[in-house]
């Protein structure tokens, strides 16, 4: 995760603020208005807000004010974004982006700790409405894009059901649908490769266990360990990546790359459960807002099959499926000229004609 990008956000909005004694509070302060001049309002702003009466770190750039408002809702659980930033600049052209970190990660777990309440799949949610509602008014905004990776799709999911009359586009990208549904595609992918492999043994042992239990997590995430060899290149290498510059991300801001790493596994214990009650095509079928699924077409960490079973199920008044090819849960990352295409030529004029 170490790069310049990385160094000049983190020592920007975390070290030059905690310096001062606190980080920049006119977020909620000071409403910022976008400009009908022709001159570009670029933006960079970052630093706690109250919201769910809990402090929680946001971050807001953009080359423009003028452009539509994208929060991204990130995955993990736990894995704020700001640490890679600089693959975010190229999306300050056409959008003020926007990252948060949850409660329980990154700057949010930093500032709270352990002590962290209320880690919940609804609580947080909660909070990314508060937050929703926040940006529309501080910003200056009818409605903004919502845009959720991975366990971050699952609770944008549930802030757009709480708040549709303020989002103008939904993007989902390693889309979750049902924990359970993901299970059973990643289960079938391991037997019909034990088969195509002429591997009996593990023909036999599979047949013989049946899927594992959905409500024994160990269980499931050893299935997933299993799936991992036949992950695409892409989202392998990605991870590798990732690995191979945690010591220089870590030492170039050690206590907040300790945030990140800490937060990381907090959020990840503190929500399993809630993860294992995910079945969106039960509870959230129906979505008032413009629904997009821009998935890398060969995802196994939430099998695009199971999100595409989601999206054929969804009710919305606009709705767009759009597979990446050669790429998977991280497409975003790993395939950053295709995804930005996707977002600015499918979704922003969707976006901006509902009321972005």
């Amino acid at each position: 995760m170490a790069n310049s990008g990385y160094d000049r956000w983190t020592r920007r909005s975390a070290l030059g603020a905690l310096a001062a004694g606190s980080f920049w509070s006119g977020i909620s302060a000071h409403p910022v208005r976008a400009t009908s001049s022709t001159k570009p309002a670029p933006i960079d702003r970052s630093g706690f807000v109250p919201i769910g009466g809990l402090d929680q770190w946001i971050g807001i750039r953009g080359d423009d004010m003028r452009n539509p408002v994208l929060l991204v809702v990130h995955g993990g659980p736990g894995e704020a974004q700001w640490p890679m930033a600089a693959h975010y600049r190229v999306w300050e052209r056409h959008f003020t982006v926007v990252h948060w970190d949850q409660r329980g990660a990154g700057h949010s777990f930093g500032r709270h700790g352990t002590a962290t309440p209320d880690m919940t799949l609804e609580r947080i949610s909660s909070d990314g409405a508060e937050l929703v509602e926040h940006l529309c008014r501080t910003l200056g905004r009818k409605r903004i894009i919502l845009l959720g990776h991975s366990w971050g799709s699952t609770v944008a999911v549930n802030i757009v059901q709480r708040r549709p009359d303020r989002i103008a586009a939904y993007v989902g990208t390693g889309q979750v649908g049902s924990w359970k549904g993901a299970i059973a595609i990643k289960f079938d992918l391991l037997l019909s490769k034990a088969r195509a492999d002429g591997d009996h043994a593990a023909v036999a042992a599979l047949e013989k266990s049946g899927p594992p239990d959905p409500d024994d997590a160990m269980a499931v995430f050893a299935l997933n360990d299993r799936i991992h060899r036949y992950w695409p290149p892409s989202d392998i290498e990605w991870v590798k990546s990732l690995r191979a510059n945690a010591a220089a991300a870590r030492s170039s801001d050690p206590q907040s790359y300790k945030d990140f790493e800490d937060g990381f596994r907090f959020s990840a214990r503190q929500v399993v459960y809630d993860q294992i009650k995910v079945d969106l095509p039960a509870t959230a079928g129906t979505l008032d807002t413009a629904f997009f699924v821009l998935q890398g077409r060969d995802d196994l960490i939430t099998p695009t099959r199971d999100a595409i079973d989601y999206f054929e199920r969804v009710v919305a008044p606009f709705k767009k499926l759009i597979l990446i090819p050669d790429a998977g849960h991280f497409a975003f990352m790993t395939a950053p000229d295709a995804f930005l295409g996707h977002l600015t030529g499918a979704v922003r004029p969707v976006a901006i004609e509902r009321g972005a």
